[in-house]
């Protein structure tokens, strides 16, 4: 069986790689952004491959789709949906397989844990379940690319950073700007990123954050913002339901504009962990027309601790914060309303928010003074 996955992940891996170096080449044709100074550096960085990782990463996943017993589940090319009615437009989906046929989630009773070497984790994998690996330059070891074997979407991919360093499922610098570098030079508004921490739906104590293709129009494309401090930081304005800090990532920012987004971002999810808030984090491109190129890093915070996952119940996480809600009854979603939704969300977010606000604006505004924290440079 063993050379079996051997020989498919070469066939492949020769497909994926044939796929990437046919592909258009409009990434490494877009203007030279000003933070680089030589063209050979661009082209060689993770701001020049990015559109091709991705490229590759599709066919790969297509292909290993197709490999019997590697996903838990097949994933049907088309699923019953609903839009629910009501202001906000919350999507759902039914995906009953996940539902059923899913790992059973770990319990991570702290949002500080230890990494349990005999539990499941990412070292444990398949090799054919690691789509590929990518060496990264900004001080970070390499980042494999894992198939979700429990898929939401087509693509769902595991974004796995550091692995043989066993790092808990707890935010890092490196982490983060190597998501934002990914999804920031790709040209691919669909694909948004999302991560769960513990406490906040969170199914495994190994550093992850997701990859996901959600074309759908979401709740969080639309949502009102205003400033909270500097020129970047926003939160959701008070008459939305489901309230949410925002960092801006402009199209234009150069490398020391996005090195103190991402620490300052770091620095709240720190203090979240060090003070037991439990959160979420999206992360997409901004689809308003003319505002293309922007990304958004929103962050959620709750004011409940979910220590287990219930399967058969309505979670919240990144997904479902976003408005991106699947479910594994078709009654259930026949008959959800935008009202359940809202007092769902709420009950569990209560007022987490309010302190998060304005620990973000200190943060920003440099007023906060107790941080000696390893950022990157």
């Amino acid at each position: 069986m063993k050379r079996r996955r051997v020989a498919a992940l070469a066939i492949v891996s020769i497909a994926a790689l044939k796929a990437a170096n046919n592909v258009n080449n409009s990434a490494d044709n877009k203007s030279q952004r000003t933070r680089i100074n030589r063209k050979d550096k661009y082209i060689m960085s993770l701001e020049g491959k990015a559109q091709h990782y991705l490229n590759a990463l599709k066919v790969r996943w297509q292909q290993l789709h197709e490999v019997p017993g590697l996903f838990a589940y097949q994933l049907a090319k088309s699923r019953p949906n609903r839009v629910l009615p009501g202001q906000y437009k919350f999507y759902t989906e039914l995906n009953t397989d996940r539902t059923l046929k899913r790992r059973q989630p770990q319990t991570i009773d702290t949002l500080s844990p230890k990494f349990k070497p005999k539990q499941f984790n990412f070292n444990k994998v398949d090799d054919l379940e690691v789509m590929m690996t990518i060496d990264n330059e900004q001080d970070m070891g390499s980042v494999q690319m894992i198939i979700n074997k429990s898929p939401l979407s087509k693509y769902h991919t595991l974004i796995c950073p550091d692995v043989k360093s066993n790092l808990v499922q707890r935010i890092t610098p490196q982490a983060l700007r190597f998501c934002i570098t990914f999804l920031r030079n790709i040209d691919d508004d669909t694909m948004r990123m999302g991560y769960n921490s513990p406490g906040a739906l969170a199914s495994v104590n190994h550093l992850h954050f997701h990859l996901i293709h959600m074309p759908q129009k979401l709740y969080i494309d639309n949502v009102k913002l205003e400033n909270l401090a500097g020129s970047y930081l926003y939160r959701t304005t008070q008459e939305m339901p489901i309230q949410a800090l925002c960092v801006l990532i402009a199209s234009n920012d150069n490398d020391e504009a996005i090195l103190e987004k991402v620490n300052n971002v770091y620095k709240l999810t720190e203090w979240m962990c060090q003070n037991n808030i439990p959160h979420n984090v999206f992360v997409t491109q901004d689809r308003t027309p003319g505002k293309q190129g922007n990304l958004h890093i929103f962050i959620f915070a709750r004011s409940t601790y979910c220590v287990n996952k219930d399967v058969t119940a309505f979670n919240v996480g990144f997904c479902e914060l976003a408005g991106f809600i699947p479910l594994g009854n078709e009654e259930k979603m026949r008959n959800l309303s935008e009202t359940v939704v809202v007092q769902r969300v709420q009950e569990i977010t209560g007022n987490a928010m309010n302190s998060v606000y304005e620990q973000a604006k200190h943060i920003v505004n440099g007023t906060n003074s107790t941080w000696q924290l390893p950022f990157i440079n």
